[in-house]
């Protein structure tokens, strides 16, 4: 069986950068609120665990009422130049060239057009006309899962073809000005970002990089309500119920603890873990229940941290800081593990 291999991983951020404080306050100046709800406010900006955060809309974009066809068509626009810039850094780090890639995935909740993001970049970018192309779209946190389980499995049909995956999601389009407090939750979370990654064959040289071993999925269809997307007039409104990290943490080591048996594995046996950062908060609970050290959570924290939640795009920063920062070895084993709209859980095994 041919083994799918990451070949190269390109991660991007739009090039203005703000600290939390900046939009925290850019957040209340829209508002009319007394100073004990800005104090309040202030109080969920700052235990988020974030710091900073790339945007591709200035702060002051909110000032006035934005509908969803202004945010969609900024989507579009930044998503095509983020897109390019991320997906060219990809190929030459590998060494290919855009008519080399059979398969191209793109994964993305955060806009949508059609034609899509998949035939203005291919057509930009010159790939093959008989280019395979898939659109991943309204997964949300975890959607980077099944794009890249569907393409380890066309790795392993075919150990001849080359497949590009590309996550981007502009969540900053969405920000809505309003104090309650669900909403006030994802203001102090969500953030822009994108990641392309090329999967081949085990065997071309690319040390540093994992194997995929192997993916589970599980979703509680009786929690549908507790995270959601929903499209309004005025872009798409997040809203993350509180109880999410508490249902997250009833279920999560079941789920991870019958995933790696199936594989023939303990807990004790992975040394690399990539948790979704979708708060602080969920980090803990989840690393509470996997008795995971510091040291094995730390990537999540620290994309947290520098970069906030980018959606999709949140665990294949984790999964770069990772292999940049942690040094695995070969034989290494690690699970990314990432939650999103279902609840749904998603895990993949890998192996240095």
């Amino acid at each position: 069986m041919n083994t799918p291999q990451f070949l190269t991983l390109s991660t991007h951020v739009p090039a203005a950068r703000y600290t939390q404080q900046q939009i925290f306050e850019q957040f209340v100046a829209f508002q009319q609120v007394t100073d004990r709800r800005a104090k309040a406010m202030q109080m969920i900006f700052k235990r988020a665990g974030v710091a900073f955060r790339h945007l591709v809309v200035p702060r002051d974009y909110f000032a006035v009422e934005r509908t969803t066809q202004e945010r969609n068509e900024v989507y579009m626009k930044e998503s095509i130049s983020l897109g390019m810039e991320t997906i060219s850094h990809a190929l030459q780090t590998a060494g290919c060239n855009a008519d080399d890639v059979d398969d191209f995935i793109i994964v993305s909740c955060t806009g949508f057009s059609i034609p899509g993001l998949d035939l203005h970049l291919a057509g930009r970018l010159m790939m093959r006309p008989d280019l395979r192309r898939t659109n991943i779209l309204g997964m949300g946190c975890y959607g980077a899962f099944p794009a890249l389980n569907r393409a380890a499995e066309a790795v392993r049909a075919n150990p001849d073809r080359l497949i590009l995956v590309l996550c981007i999601e502009l969540c900053s389009l969405h920000m809505q000005i309003d104090d309650l407090a669900e909403n006030v939750v994802s203001s102090a979370l969500f953030s822009d970002g994108a990641a392309a990654v090329l999967l081949g064959p085990e065997g071309q040289s690319t040390p540093h990089l994992p194997r995929i071993i192997g993916g589970a999925t599980c979703c509680d269809y009786t929690t549908l309500e507790h995270m959601s997307f929903t499209l309004t007039d005025h872009g798409f409104r997040m809203y993350l119920s509180s109880y999410v990290p508490d249902l997250l943490s009833s279920q999560v080591k079941a789920f991870v603890d019958q995933f790696l048996g199936e594989h023939g594995l303990s807990r004790r046996q992975v040394r690399m873990w990539g948790i979704h950062p979708g708060s602080t908060k969920i980090v803990e609970y989840v690393q509470k229940q996997l008795a995971l050290t510091d040291t094995q959570v730390e990537s999540s924290h620290h994309v947290l941290n520098e970069y906030g939640n980018m959606s999709s795009v949140t665990i294949l920063f984790v999964l770069e800081h990772m292999v940049r920062c942690q040094q695995p070895t070969p034989g290494d084993y690690g699970v990314l593990l990432a939650f999103g709209p279902g609840l749904t859980m998603e895990a993949l095994l890998l192996q240095w």
